[in-house]
């Protein structure tokens, strides 16, 4: 488990903890666990996930931020106290837009590319941009390429991106850089009070569907996942 780098006042009733600013697995699971175990504290209110980082929102009748940073210090978490991920299998009909471009700047077959793409368990390492698109990675090393240089004015709701080694699937239509390589026929964004299908912690796997079953999956989506 990581411990936390520094932890420093953000707004009058709110810290951000942070760890190596940097990419990694383990990073994120120190992140996630610190927030599962934060939230059981009943003077904070929100915990709120990034890449390195976690933000701490408290009530201030309840503590005052020097007594939970003193808290968050003397934290000390074990491996069994992480709780087991979330784990999405998601379908992907790999006929994006871009594929053709990818995989001749990648110097892959499209099979490769699908091969590629599809071994990976990956983590969803935080959720913004739009509402419900999750930052999943580390896509392949050979799958890394740069986000395009033109961002679509609008992306299809649906659409499996890669941009530096991340992947993720669009959850509505709008405005995109990711060079697109197929789509999803699950939506990852519902109303209500569960609105995002992949949260930050959990784990996605893709599989390669042919049309004739993209059509079909889309009409039966998987059920939302029970937390």
């Amino acid at each position: 488990m990581r411990l936390p780098r520094h932890i420093l006042p953000y707004g009058p009733d709110a810290l951000l903890i942070n760890w190596e600013q940097r990419i990694a697995p383990a990073i994120s699971t120190s992140v996630h666990a610190y927030a599962a175990k934060l939230l059981e504290h009943p003077g904070v209110l929100e915990c709120i996930p990034a890449y390195a980082s976690l933000m701490v929102r408290f009530s201030i009748p309840k503590i005052s931020a020097y007594r939970l940073r003193e808290f968050i210090f003397e934290l000390r978490l074990s491996a069994l106290e992480i709780k087991k991920p979330v784990v999405h299998e998601l379908p992907v009909l790999y006929d994006g837009p871009d594929l053709d471009f990818v995989v001749g700047k990648l110097q892959l077959s499209k099979k490769q590319l699908i091969n590629l793409h599809t071994k990976t368990d990956y983590l969803v390492y935080q959720v913004g941009f739009q509402p419900g698109f999750a930052f999943l990675g580390d896509t392949a090393e050979a799958l890394t390429i740069n986000r395009k240089e033109s961002p679509r004015s609008n992306v299809p709701a649906g659409s499996v991106g890669l941009a530096g080694r991340q992947t993720g699937i669009y959850p509505a239509d709008g405005p995109g850089g990711w060079n697109l390589i197929g789509r999803c026929p699950w939506s990852v964004v519902r109303p209500g009070d569960d609105p995002t299908r992949l949260r930050a912690g959990d784990r996605v796997k893709f599989r390669s569907v042919s049309a004739a079953a993209f059509l079909k999956l889309s009409k039966s989506p998987a059920p939302w996942p029970e937390r």
